[in-house]
């Protein structure tokens, strides 16, 4: 039992740190680190934020969660650094009657009417 929880560990920590994926670690003092996993091995793990590097023992960790990319408020072009954003990437795009759509219901004035 305990090899299968290491290798379940090993696979989710192999996978954050080289998809370069943020992570929320809280310890068990409620303690909570945000970073990117630079390295592990069995008793710890190097966790990367702003410019610092932290080494903790695994002993003391509470649980780890993997965090969206974008709520990583320290990776450059991160939430508050480029300024306001004027629409959302993912967001749905809704065509607008008339525009593509292939014909022009209603001419507008002073532009000629299709054929």
């Amino acid at each position: 039992m305990s090899q299968y929880k290491s290798q379940i560990q090993n696979l989710f920590l192999s996978m954050v740190r080289k998809r370069h994926q943020p992570v929320e670690v809280v310890l068990n003092t409620g303690t909570t680190l945000r970073g990117k996993i630079k390295g592990y091995d069995q008793f710890s793990i190097t966790i990367a934020f702003k410019d610092k590097a932290e080494v903790v023992y695994k002993s003391a960790i509470l649980y780890i969660t993997a965090l969206p990319k974008k709520m990583y408020a320290f990776a450059p072009g991160g939430p508050g650094t480029d300024g306001p954003r004027r629409f959302s990437p993912g967001a749905p795009r809704f065509p607008r009657p008339g525009i593509g759509s292939g014909s022009d219901p209603s001419p507008r004035p002073g532009m000629p009417s299709r054929p």
